[in-house]
């Protein structure tokens, strides 16, 4: 029997883009299970990267250059508050993310409060929330003080407008602090540094886009993804197999 008329007795309903409002064509059955809200054209438009970064000695991954295609993207989004958007960004990695950081609490890097409630949603938390993991309210930002709108030397200063909410007892915990973009960096890093008074066991950063500078030293782009999947590959592994020791216990 064909795919095509196999769902047509399956009575499957039609997807359509979130991006460019044309059909997403299902091509395996394997399709029919994973939420996808992107057509492949769409999709190939803006291919991830999966940039590694270390910020104060901690691991982080953007999944894509902030170039034009992304930049438009999240500015539709979050700009133009268009909700319907918050699943494209993640949804074809989704379950590969919730196993990178299976156990971790997502912390979101906070946004102004009346942003939001101009917006009507907070964007970051709208798009990781697709991702199954439990998530910590802990970071707060005080004043609608925007690094875009700052110099080089003034965007240091965003640390005097980010608080933690409340003080908790982090060290049992494997913290993955979130956001939409990585520019210069200082946000990320206060939110670290106020997380660090929570003594938390682990901390990852995890971004949607970065900003990639001229002195940037990554990798090739193929060298970076072969890098990361065999890292992912290897955590899997050892994920697996604590999982059937403790079956066979």
């Amino acid at each position: 029997m064909k795919f095509k008329n196999a769902l047509k007795i399956f009575n499957y309903p039609t997807r359509i883009c979130k991006v460019c409002f044309e059909s997403i064509k299902l091509k395996t059955f394997s399709d029919i299970f994973i939420s996808d809200d992107t057509c492949t054209k769409c999709f190939n438009r803006r291919e991830p990267k999966f940039y590694k970064f270390k910020i104060k000695n901690y691991d982080g991954l953007s999944l894509y250059d902030y170039d034009d295609e992304i930049k438009k993207l999240i500015y539709q989004f979050k700009g133009c508050y268009d909700i319907e958007l918050k699943n494209t960004f993640l949804s074809k990695y989704a379950p590969l993310l919730n196993l990178m950081y299976v156990g971790y609490y997502v912390v979101f890097v906070p946004s102004y409060v009346d942003e939001d409630k101009i917006r009507g949603f907070n964007h970051v938390k709208e798009m990781f929330s697709i991702m199954n993991l439990k998530t910590i309210d802990l970071l707060c930002k005080t004043d609608n003080y925007k690094q875009s709108d700052q110099n080089i030397q003034n965007r240091i200063n965003i640390s005097n407008y980010l608080t933690l909410t409340q003080q908790l007892d982090l060290r049992k915990k494997n913290i993955l602090l979130v956001d939409d973009i990585l520019t210069t960096g200082n946000t990320i890093y206060s939110c670290i540094e106020l997380l660090e008074k929570c003594h938390p066991h682990k901390i990852k950063i995890l971004t949607i886009a970065k900003t990639i500078k001229s002195n940037d030293n990554f990798q090739s782009k193929y060298e970076e993804k072969m890098s990361f999947l065999d890292s992912f590959s290897k955590k899997l592994h050892c994920f697996t197999k604590k999982i059937l020791s403790g079956k066979n216990k």
